[in-house]
């Protein structure tokens, strides 16, 4: 669920229309419409989205939804995990009794291990990344992958978080942003001040919702 507080054509945010267009060309559009608000509402001033993948992913996952497929899916991992184990235990077998060398048992165990992490993901995860990466290639979004130095690095690779910074549009939208903002909560507050008065009025004050609330999953 997303709080919005902007109305109006002149409120828009400036990143908004570019980035639901390219959600609509998405290969899940309602997902990525999701994930769109999501970025918007972790981005500061300057366009860094700050929030992990994992972050993002916990902010649109329905797997509470669906405990039925939750279960099954809970259920298949663990007979994964077993799998896993035995694959394991046998690559250190065969080294033990001499059939492998150590170089190969290593390269053998990482790509086992690569396998399992890769069907264990959260689906979620993976649709975030899938569409986080659409919106990298359409140049709504750039990315850099920072490692434990806190040295930047153009491509990804093993213990480097990614960084993601949404493309700032032309100069003029984001110049009406200031003024766009103090005209939506001057409205805001009229509107807000006008219902009061007249559920007031009518002897049935009631609260007010101070937002919007937008759920496109």
């Amino acid at each position: 669920m997303i709080l919005l507080g902007f109305h109006g054509e002149n409120m828009q945010n400036p990143y908004l229309d570019r980035l639901q267009s390219a959600a609509q060309k998405s290969t899940r559009p309602r997902f990525a419409s999701a994930l769109i608000l999501v970025l918007l509402a972790h981005a500061r001033d300057n366009g860094l989205i700050d929030a992990s993948r994992a972050e993002l992913a916990a902010a649109v996952d329905r797997s509470h939804a669906y405990p039925a497929r939750n279960l099954a899916r809970t259920e298949r991992l663990i007979e994964r995990q077993r799998d896993l184990d035995l694959q394991l235990l046998q690559l250190e077998t065969s080294h033990a009794n001499g059939h492998i060398s150590y170089n190969q048992m290593r390269q053998a165990r990482e790509r086992a291990i690569d396998s399992f992490l890769k069907e264990v993901r959260s689906p979620t995860l993976a649709n975030v990344s899938r569409v986080l990466n659409e919106l990298v290639r359409g140049g709504l979004l750039s990315v850099r992958y920072i490692d434990a130095l806190g040295e930047y690095h153009p491509v990804s690779a093993r213990g480097r978080l990614a960084e993601y910074r949404l493309t700032p549009p032309n100069s003029f939208h984001l110049d009406r942003m200031p003024a766009a903002a103090r005209q939506n909560q001057t409205s805001i507050n009229e509107t807000f001040s006008q219902q009061f008065l007249l559920n007031k009025q009518n002897h049935s004050v009631k609260s007010v919702p101070h937002a919007i609330q937008l759920d496109l999953l």
